[in-house]
Order: C-alpha cells, then sequence, then structure tokens
C-alpha cells in the first residue's frame, strides 16, 4: 500500500475481520466487505507489503484442559478439619482434601477454569472461618496420576 495513501474503510475492516479470525478465506472475506476474491486478494498483498499486516498468527484459547492447585492450608489455633471441612466440601471446584501432619494442615486439590477463577477461589477459601493461610501450588503438568 502506498504510504500516501490511507486506510479506507475496506482496509479497516479487512483488518478486524482477520484480527477477529486470521483463517478467515478470501472468498468469506470478499463476500464480508462486498468485493471480488481477485480484488480481496489484492488489497491484503497491498496492506502486507505496506507492513500494515505482519502477520497471520493463531491465539491460543483456554481450551479444554483445567487448571489445578494445591492449597495448602493452616487453620486458625483451637480449629480443626471438622470446622473447615463442611464449606470446603461445599465448593464444586474442591476435587481432593488431604489431612496432613506438618506445618500444614490441609491440601485441598481445586480445578478451576481460568486464572482469574482461581485467585477467585483462592480467596474465598482464605477467608473460610477457621482458615488462617493459604499457599497456592499451581499445578504446571501432571507426570503420573494413577487415581483413575
Amino acid at each position: 500500500m502506498d504510504p500516501m495513501k490511507p486506510l479506507d474503510d475496506i482496509d479497516r475492516k479487512l483488518i478486524a475481520l482477520l484480527q477477529d479470525n486470521a483463517r478467515l478465506s478470501t472468498v468469506a472475506l470478499a463476500k464480508a466487505v462486498g468485493l471480488g476474491r481477485s480484488t480481496v486478494q489484492e488489497r491484503l498483498q497491498r496492506l502486507e507489503d505496506a507492513g500494515v499486516i505482519a502477520q497471520y498468527t493463531v491465539r491460543l484459547g483456554s481450551g479444554n484442559e483445567p487448571l489445578l492447585a494445591w492449597l495448602l492450608l493452616r487453620y486458625v489455633d483451637g480449629f480443626t478439619c471438622d470446622d473447615v471441612m463442611p464449606a470446603l466440601a461445599a465448593l464444586p471446584q474442591v476435587q481432593q482434601c488431604h489431612s496432613v501432619a506438618g506445618e500444614i494442615d490441609l491440601m485441598v486439590l481445586v480445578r478451576a477454569d481460568a486464572p482469574s477463577h482461581l485467585a477467585d477461589l483462592r480467596e474465598r477459601i482464605a477467608l473460610l472461618k477457621g482458615v488462617d493461610d493459604v499457599t497456592t501450588l499451581t499445578v504446571l503438568r501432571v507426570m503420573l496420576d494413577r487415581s483413575a
């Protein structure tokens, strides 16, 4: 595209369509802007040559793989599993709870659809009566799972 020639409405619409879905065919783009396929191909080539369109890419979505995390809970002095478990059991995101010995009182495996949902869930659990502290360990990859 000639640097002196500004983008017109059709150029902007083509760019917007491609930003939304870079896999749109030239035929689909042509239909959307009301031009012939070869005219759209020429416009796209000019936009690429001018550097307006630098690349066509893939934007990864969340997919179907859930986000897993272990929440390590410590209780307020005087509280026990019996005090905390009813509230945890009521949360559908809580997958497992393990009472453990040591500095941590309870290990809770949770499942979330997105990092923001995990953050919200973690805050909700941290505010439960009897919970003093929560440490979050996000699972990067499950290396072995024999529970299934």
